[in-house]
């Protein structure tokens, strides 16, 4: 009875184990990239800091946001299917489908929709700057919880 029972454990432990992480695409010449700064805003603080931001297509989309420091306070990769996030506005890591996301992180998760399509309006206001058709500045409203994001790129 005790050996069934140790060996239950032990197949549990080692099925719970096997997870294995999904495996996002790495970022090639094939994506855009913008570098620059970010202001975000939700109401109670005002953060600005370095972005990062690349995107493939309308599902591949990764963002890595962190204080001048190289403090990191978001790293947030998506694609079709799942949503990955780190960091301090994070509130530690997340990972799973983004309509099942915790509330903190559906507006981050949403930029990847608003990176496509800036100007429409989903549960977003968007006003997007470009010259030469190179996006150089960003500035999305939510307006249901009061977060703004203000992007500057260098290129």
């Amino acid at each position: 009875m005790k050996t069934r029972l140790l060996t239950a454990i032990a197949a549990l432990a080692v099925l719970c184990g096997c997870q294995t992480p999904h495996e996002f695409t790495a970022p090639d010449k094939a994506w855009k990239t913008h570098i620059g700064q970010l202001k975000y805003t939700d109401g109670d603080r005002t953060l600005i800091g370095d972005v990062v931001v690349r995107q493939r297509g309308a599902h591949d989309f990764q963002l890595d946001f962190q204080k001048a420091a190289g403090v990191p306070l978001l790293a947030l990769h998506e694609d079709a299917t799942t949503a990955q996030a780190e960091g301090v506005l994070a509130r530690g890591s997340w990972q799973g489908k983004p309509a099942a996301a915790p509330k903190h992180l559906r507006n981050w998760l949403a930029l990847r929709e608003a990176f496509v399509n800036p100007a429409s309006v989903g549960s977003w206001a968007g006003q997007p700057k470009s010259t030469r058709g190179q996006l150089t500045s960003l500035s999305l409203n939510f307006p249901e919880d009061g977060q703004r994001f203000h992007f500057q790129f260098n290129r």
